[in-house]
């Protein structure tokens, strides 16, 4: 009998092979079963259509930061319910990259056209966060905006109208196009 000869043993073999069948039934269930249902719902997800103004706005997004302190990835967890459904990775179909974000020093994003579809909050938003939620942490990002004597805006153009400390007396705010762009972003981002 040689040194290995325990190594072929029935009771032996026997461990070997329920090793073998457990380790294949693990993977089938935890690895291959799980990404072939993934795969099938990826495919049979349309890719959502994105406006050029909400393109164009994404990438401002993206040069801004905004992914910093703003998830795009709901989590199943009790503490991100507010924010809707957990994410599937069908959310991210055709978005290059995609905008999980890294940490969330803010709200949640992922489904912001849904919970925030006024255009205007945003645009007050976006110039001076205090103005709309005091406790704000985000910065503002006035340089979106031309201010102007509220006597010299245009007739019929979108201005936001406030008070000091956030803007001067006489004075509005008139959105430019990359203002208008990111908030049509912003209002395209929504879960499927």
């Amino acid at each position: 009998m040689t040194r290995f000869d325990h190594l072929f043993s029935r009771s032996a073999l026997t461990i070997y092979l329920s090793v073998a069948a457990l380790f294949t039934i693990l993977t089938f269930l935890v690895a291959i079963d799980p990404a072939t249902r993934l795969k099938h719902e990826d495919a049979a997800s349309p890719v959502p259509a994105i406006e050029p103004s909400a393109a164009r706005g994404r990438v401002i997004y993206m040069a801004e930061g905004c992914g910093y302190c703003h998830s795009q990835l709901v989590r199943p967890a009790l503490i991100d319910t507010p924010y809707g459904r957990p994410s599937r990775a069908a959310d991210y179909a055709g978005a290059k990259p995609p905008l999980a974000g890294t940490q969330r020093n803010g709200p949640d994003l992922s489904a912001v056209g849904e919970r925030q579809t006024s255009h205007v909050w945003n645009l007050y938003h976006l110039f001076n966060p205090r103005s709309m939620v005091p406790a704000s942490i985000m910065p503002s990002y006035p340089w979106y905006f031309d201010i102007i004597d509220q006597a010299n805006a245009p007739a019929g153009a979108l201005t936001l109208v406030l008070d000091e400390p956030f803007l001067s007396a006489g004075k509005v705010a008139l959105p430019k196009p990359e203002a208008l762009d990111l908030v049509a972003y912003l209002l395209s981002v929504k879960q499927r």
